[in-house]
């Protein structure tokens, strides 16, 4: 059974951030495991009632998403190599038998089509509600209209498009209506995936002749569709197609849309004139950077989150100095309380200082294969075909966007630039220069630039 516990993890790793995994979830191990029991033991006590009172409920989704019958779990802490305790154990069964009021003596679990309802689709967090969503006049226009879109009220054109750069709470309200509507009204039609999910399934349906079901899963049986990341559609032109098709119907049929995307509609790069009118057409709201204030409030609402109460100072501090992404706050937050733990000091404003260093310098450097990678796959040419000896326009043009980040973000030389794409020192220089001067007389080129820019920045902030 130690694979099934392997596999729940990997989905656990999808499914909340990464430094909460690597912090709560990693470093549990499988104890006892039976067809209906499952033993997991944790490092020590502080951490087995965290996870049990924070985690339990995304565990056992994870567990039921694998499709293996709903287990009674019991929460223990490793007490040596050889054993662990159970004097202190507590099943889960316990915490869901006392939530739906039946005697903890009979062998009740959860019925499979309720927990379906709820966890098999759409693939939502249970943690971005509007509840857990920090207003402030930063985004307070668009958590307005994400409640106007979740009570059922009428919005213009029934469509929303959520704007912000990462970090910055758009997906917690988009989220946060999916999660509102489930819960008050369990037979809505929700779809909720990303625009590279939504281009994949479609490539898929077409590979296997499936299209009319692909068609109809989004235009009839959607009540809700929410796209993530709109800007991925950028230069897909056939998906582009199909994408505006299905807004059509959903909004001709009175169904609703949510789509959140870092960049307005008519910045997004090689979008056909008719999708970027659509999605120009429907109620745009923007995520601006939180003031001092609401991120203030944000640092104690993560904490509070985390059964923590950090110190007034820890607080200001924090909230200082990461002023543009909300998920630094909440990885910071984290990590005082795993430093804190492991080395059993005090979360004070010396141990703050220390974390956040180490918080902001983790984020991997930008070399060239990941810039070859990126630009590859934006203009869907191969890695290869950047050092080929290929002049084409649709080859050299990527090519000296390349060279350009290349010498923005690496310290390699010219002469080491040009080798890896197979120029000498002279070309280099030309093409870079020739590409500033085209950023300088061209909007849609710099557009272009900077939305490749935000792609390979975000690729690596991924990757760390």
């Amino acid at each position: 059974m130690d694979g099934v516990w392997e596999s729940v993890k990997e989905y656990l790793k999808c499914t909340i951030p990464q430094a909460q995994f690597e912090m709560w979830v990693n470093p549990i191990k499988l104890g006892k495991c039976s067809e209906n029991h499952v033993v997991l033991l944790c490092p020590n006590e502080f951490h087995r009632q965290w996870v049990r009172g924070k985690l339990s409920g995304e565990i056992l989704k994870a567990w039921m998403t694998k499709g293996l019958s709903a287990p009674v779990i019991t929460w223990d802490v490793v007490k040596n190599e050889n054993g662990f305790g159970n004097e202190n154990g507590d099943s889960e069964l316990e915490r869901i038998s006392s939530d739906r009021g039946t005697s903890v003596g009979t062998a009740v679990q959860v019925p499979l089509n309720e927990i379906f309802v709820k966890w098999q689709m759409p693939r939502l967090n249970s943690r971005f509600t509007f509840e857990q969503f920090v207003v402030g006049d930063s985004n307070r226009f668009a958590y307005s209209a994400s409640r106007v879109m979740a009570n059922g009220q009428n919005i213009y054109n029934n469509a929303l498009y959520i704007l912000a750069d990462p970090g910055l709470g758009k997906s917690h309200l988009s989220q946060a209506v999916g999660n509102y509507l489930l819960k008050k009204k369990r037979d809505v039609r929700l779809c909720y995936l990303t625009a590279e999910d939504f281009a994949n399934e479609m490539i898929s349906a077409l590979k296997s002749e499936k299209i009319e079901k692909f068609k109809e899963k989004y235009r009839k049986n959607c009540d809700l569709l929410i796209l993530e990341k709109i800007e991925f559609l950028s230069g897909k032109m056939k998906m582009q197609s199909e994408f505006a098709y299905t807004l059509d119907f959903l909004l001709d049929s009175g169904k609703r849309f949510i789509c959140t995307s870092n960049y307005y509609p008519q910045d997004i790069p090689k979008l056909r004139k008719d999708l970027r009118s659509r999605l120009s057409g429907v109620l745009i709201t923007p995520i601006d950077p939180p003031d001092f204030e609401t991120r203030t409030k944000i640092v104690r609402k993560k904490a509070e989150a985390q059964a923590l109460k950090l110190p007034a100072k820890v607080v200001d501090f924090l909230a200082e100095r990461i002023t543009k992404d909300i998920r630094q706050l909440e990885s910071c937050i984290a990590g005082l309380v795993l430093k804190s733990n492991i080395t059993k000091r005090p979360i004070d404003l010396a141990l703050a200082r220390e974390v956040l260093e180490t918080m902001i310098d983790s984020r991997p450097g930008i070399d060239i294969e990941r810039i070859k990678e990126v630009v590859a796959r934006s203009f869907r040419i191969k890695v290869e075909d950047l050092s080929s000896p290929s002049r084409k326009r649709s080859i050299a043009y990527p090519r000296n966007i390349c060279m350009y980040f290349c010498q923005e973000y690496t310290n390699e030389s010219i002469s080491n630039i040009g080798k890896a794409f197979g120029r000498t020192h002279s070309t280099v220089i030309y093409a870079t220069n020739r590409l500033r001067q085209e950023i300088k007389n061209s909007p849609r080129i710099k557009r272009e630039i900077e939305f490749l820019r935000d792609h390979l920045e975000t690729y690596c902030l991924r990757e760390r």
